[in-house]
């Protein structure tokens, strides 16, 4: 094509690029604002009361240290066996080990598999209600999220579903993601880490009153929305480029016809 062309065409795809990468750049900083946040409104390591207390609260007592299992019924899962087909493919959402590129993204909707009501009546897996808080015992060890219906869930996770007079499930989520270290250090084992039982059973962790965990939770939610608008916003620019550059630009085929 023409000079003329080819220059419009260049301009054409570096604005883009510059959207691209302005774009990439703000949903950074929205990761590192959340990140950076998440370490002000939770306690450190052996502290008991956040660096940061949203006004209305700076009065209010300080936060408890309460054992998990007496704020929340937790639960577990299972593997239906293989051998029975009709365990498997039956409605029912489970979560196993296939779904961990869905966790630690807030609520956790689809599953790679579905199992059975015959398949939950014939083993140890259970039903769990919707909102319940999933972690992972291993193979990502740590690794949460919220149930958006009633689920199953494999024996690598732990679920704990949150009296929700004494605990917020979105508040116990977040906190779930700010002890991943905590659970990388539980975690033992040569091939595969896992963090055994009494871990859980045993686990403490910090809380303020439910209006205060409330405000947190949905602090942070709102700006989880904002990250995955973001997201959607860079996707589908990357997508119009790819789109473009294949109109812009003859195919091979075509180039050599």
């Amino acid at each position: 094509c023409s000079p003329a062309e080819q220059r419009k065409i260049a301009e054409c795809l570096s604005t883009l690029d510059e959207l691209i990468v302005a774009t990439s750049q703000k949903l950074d900083a929205l990761k590192a604002h959340k990140k950076g946040l998440m370490q002000q409104l939770f306690p450190r390591e052996g502290e008991t009361l956040p660096r940061l207390r949203f006004p209305e609260f700076q009065d209010t007592p300080a936060w408890e240290e309460k054992k998990l299992e007496e704020q929340a019924k937790r639960g577990s899962g299972h593997t239906p066996s293989k051998a029975h087909p009709e365990y498997y493919n039956g409605g029912i959402k489970w979560v196993s080990l296939a779904d961990s590129r869905r966790l630690d993204k807030g609520l956790i909707s689809e599953t790679e598999n579905e199992i059975s009501e015959k398949g939950i009546e014939k083993s140890s897996a259970v039903l769990h209600p919707a909102g319940a808080v999933l972690v992972s015992r291993d193979a990502g060890v740590g690794k949460s999220a919220v149930m958006d219906s009633a689920m199953a869930v494999s024996q690598h996770f732990i679920v704990w579903t949150c009296d929700s007079s004494k605990l917020s499930n979105w508040f116990l989520y977040y906190l779930l993601q700010t002890l991943k270290p905590l659970f990388d250090r539980a975690a033992t084992g040569s091939t595969i880490k896992t963090i055994g039982l009494q871990f859980f059973v045993d686990l403490k962790i910090n809380v303020p009153l439910q209006a205060e965990q409330q405000r947190i939770a949905s602090c942070l939610t709102s700006l989880d929305g904002l990250i995955a608008a973001q997201s959607d916003k860079l996707e589908a620019l990357k997508t119009h480029k790819k789109g473009l550059m294949q109109q812009l630009f003859p195919s091979l085929s075509e180039a050599t016809a």
